[in-house]
C-alpha cells in the first residue's frame, strides 16, 4: 500500500473556490499516474465550518484498494492531498500534477509503502496543521459487509467527537492485480476517515486526518474497538508541518477593506 502525501501553502484563493478546477484534477490526476478510479469524483463545497476559516472544497475518489483525497481551504490559502492506492505510482508526477493546478509558495510531500511507516513526523500542536492517524490491521474482524461498514462509518464520528458533512460512501472494487477490496470513506468537517479492507486476506487499513487536535489515546481505543484484529499496528504523523508560521493572516486584508474609511470628510 503506497500513501502519499502532500502539504501546500500560500496558493491562490480563487483556485481553492474554483469548484470546477478541483474536479477536474480528481478527475485527470488517476488517469496521469495509471490508475484506475472507481468511481466519479465526489466533491462538497463546505462554507459553514465549524471554525469561521475552514470554508473551502473537499473531495475524494475511490480506487480499487485506495482513495485520493483533497481538502482545500480558501481563506487560509493551503491544500492537503492524500494518494493511497495498493500499486506503485510515481509521487514526482504526482506532486507536479497537483502543483500545476494549484500552484504554492511551499509544499511538503511525504510517501510511505505502509505497513513501512512514514518517516518520523511528531505532531506540535501549537505548530502544525493538524494529526492524520493511521492503523493497519492484520486479522481484521470488523464489518465486511457494505451495510454493516455503511453502519459504522455512520456512527463513528460522533463516537470520536468529529462532524460528518456527508453519510458514508461505501464501495466495492477490484483490481486485476491486486485483489478484491471494500472501502469506506466519509468527509467530516475535520477532513476524513477512510477504510480499506482487502478482501480474503483479513488486512485492512485505516487512515484519519483531523485538523482539530484530539486526544490520541482515547480516540485510538475507541478506533480499536470499531475496528477489532489480532494486531494493530499505529503511526501518528503532522500534517501542515509549521502551519502556524506558513498560514496565511487576513489582519492586514481586513485593514484594506477598511482603508476607504479614512478618507472620508470629518
Amino acid at each position: 500500500m503506497l500513501h502519499y502525501t502532500l502539504d501546500g501553502f500560500g496558493g491562490h484563493r480563487s483556485r481553492f473556490d474554483d469548484i470546477r478546477l478541483v474536479h477536474e484534477l480528481l478527475e485527470e490526476l488517476p488517469a496521469r499516474l495509471g490508475l484506475q478510479p472507481a468511481m466519479p469524483p465526489m466533491l462538497l463545497p463546505y462554507y459553514n465550518g465549524v471554525e469561521p476559516d475552514d470554508c473551502g472544497i473537499s473531495g475524494f475518489v475511490f480506487l480499487p484498494g485506495g482513495h485520493l483525497t483533497l481538502h482545500t481551504f480558501s481563506f487560509r490559502e493551503c491544500f492537503f492531498a492524500d494518494l493511497v492506492a495498493p500499486r506503485a505510482f510515481d509521487v514526482h508526477e504526482a506532486q507536479a500534477f497537483v502543483q500545476n493546478a494549484l500552484p504554492v509558495r511551499s509544499a511538503e510531500a511525504h510517501t510511505a509503502r505502509r505497513p513501512k511507516p512514514f518517516d518520523e513526523v511528531p505532531v506540535h500542536p501549537d505548530e502544525d496543521f493538524g494529526p492524520h492517524l493511521l492503523i493497519n490491521i492484520e486479522g481484521y474482524s470488523g464489518p465486511q459487509d457494505m451495510d454493516g461498514l455503511f453502519k459504522l462509518f455512520d456512527n463513528l464520528p460522533p463516537r470520536i467527537d468529529m462532524t460528518p458533512i456527508m453519510r458514508p460512501y461505501v464501495l466495492r472494487s477490484t483490481d486485476r492485480d491486486h485483489g478484491s477490496w471494500l472501502s469506506a470513506m466519509t468527509m467530516i468537517a475535520e477532513s476524513h476517515i477512510a477504510l480499506h479492507i482487502e478482501e480474503g486476506t483479513g488486512r485492512a487499513f485505516f487512515d484519519i486526518f483531523s485538523c482539530k487536535f484530539f486526544d490520541t489515546d482515547g480516540v485510538l481505543d475507541e478506533l480499536k474497538r470499531a475496528l477489532p484484529g489480532a494486531n494493530h499496528s499505529v503511526q501518528l504523523i503532522a500534517r501542515g508541518c509549521g502551519y502556524r508560521v506558513k498560514r496565511t493572516e487576513r489582519g492586514p486584508e481586513h485593514a484594506r477593506t477598511k482603508a476607504w474609511l479614512g478618507v472620508r470628510p470629518g
